[in-house]
This record gives structure tokens, sequence and C-alpha cells, in this order.
């Protein structure tokens, strides 16, 4: 009997393993492409402390084929035109999204968000335990990409961010 409950223990905390990784790949699916919104962050400019107008999020497939990670970028739109573009990887762990800022070595969790083919909104945490809402919406799938010229603009752009 004992054997029985012990086969049957792995068996059933192996089939959640497996379904966290699913679910895991199945947030990834929804999450690539490029997201645009209202992050809610502000920044400091002039000794005034301004909201940014949007943001725009890339989160591009891993070249390995895997489905819960890849790079993207992160791009902060303020008044007046200008703009601050970041290179970030990202994972989906245990239903958590991880975002990495290669240039500033900053990392937020998504925990608390609802996600489908075109909305994307929830709360997230940084490394200050900051915690911030957010409000986004698909603009392009990843499927979309192709060799346009936005993605290969968008690559040149963000690789020169990282040599500086």
């Amino acid at each position: 009997m004992k054997k029985i409950l012990s086969l049957l223990s792995v068996v059933i905390i192996a089939l959640c393993t497996f379904t966290s990784c699913d679910e895991d790949m199945m947030v990834s699916h929804s999450l690539e492409g490029v997201w645009r919104g209202d992050m809610r962050t502000y920044y400091e400019h002039s000794g005034r402390t301004q909201k940014y107008t949007y943001t725009e999020i890339s989160f591009d497939r891993d070249i390995r084929g895997e489905y819960t990670s890849g790079t993207g970028y992160w791009t902060d739109y303020y008044y007046g035109g200008d703009y601050s573009r970041y290179r970030i990887t990202w994972n989906v762990d245990k239903g958590h999204i991880y975002v990495y800022f290669r240039r500033t070595g900053t990392e937020i969790d998504i925990y608390d968000y609802k996600l489908n083919s075109n909305h994307f909104r929830g709360s997230f945490k940084d490394g200050n335990y900051t915690y911030t809402n957010f409000d986004l919406i698909k603009i392009r799938d990843y499927e979309d990409y192709g060799d346009d010229d936005y993605s290969k603009q968008t690559c040149i752009t963000i690789d020169s961010l990282d040599a500086q």
C-alpha cells in the first residue's frame, strides 16, 4: 500500500509540474509581440516629476525556439517626442513574468496580471519593491514581424544602446 501511495504521489507531483510548464508556455505565446500603453510610471526632468506619455514593449521569442523566454525592448516615450529604449530579456516561470533590463541591470516581476491575445494589464514590482500598475494593448503579433524595415531598425537602435 505504501508503494502505491508513494508512486501516486510522484505521479501527481509530475502532473502538477508539467501543468505549470504548459501554463508558462501559453502565457509566453500570448505575450509575444509588441504592446503599447500606460505603465503609470514617472520620471524626473528639470527638478519636476512628469508622467511618461506611453510605453512600448516588444517580447520576442527566444532564437532557440523556447516558448518561455526571449529578448526584446522596452521604450518609454516622454512629452515632446523624446524616448528611452532599453534592451530586455524576459522569461515566464510559474506564472511570473520576469523582465531584465540589460543596460541598467534591474529586473521587474510581473506577478498579478490578466493577459489575452490583445490586452495585458496588471501589476509589477521592481528590486526596490515599488509596485506599479499597467495597462497595455497589443499592436503587433510576433508572427507579423517578418523582414520589414521596422524590425531591422529596432534591432540597430537597440544594439547601439548596449554599446554605450
